[in-house]
């Protein structure tokens, strides 16, 4: 049995990071980026950063942050949530 072409995962490696939020807040919770990559997105957001658990609080709307993550090369892969959303976003590496 052949399996189609668009179900076959990619031999490449990849990167894989959360953003938490309602999309009725202001700010967003951003788990597993590297240290170049959080400062990055913080520039983006007028440097504001707090260090959270295992993660960062970005001061930024959560659709904003997501589209900056995707300039840095992440897609999302994945949404679970109502009230509060999380994101699941790869990138190759």
């Amino acid at each position: 049995m052949d399996v189609p072409a668009s179900l076959l995962m990619s031999s490449g490696m990849h990167a894989y990071v959360a953003v938490k939020a309602s999309l009725h807040a202001s700010d967003s919770s951003v788990f597993g980026l590297s240290e170049v990559e959080t400062n990055a997105l913080a520039k983006r957001f007028n440097n504001y950063r707090h260090d959270i658990v295992n993660g960062v609080l970005i001061k930024g709307h959560p659709i904003n942050v997501v589209n900056a993550l995707g300039e840095l090369g992440y897609r999302v892969v994945g949404t679970t949530g109502e009230a509060e959303v999380v994101w699941t976003m790869q990138r190759d590496i």
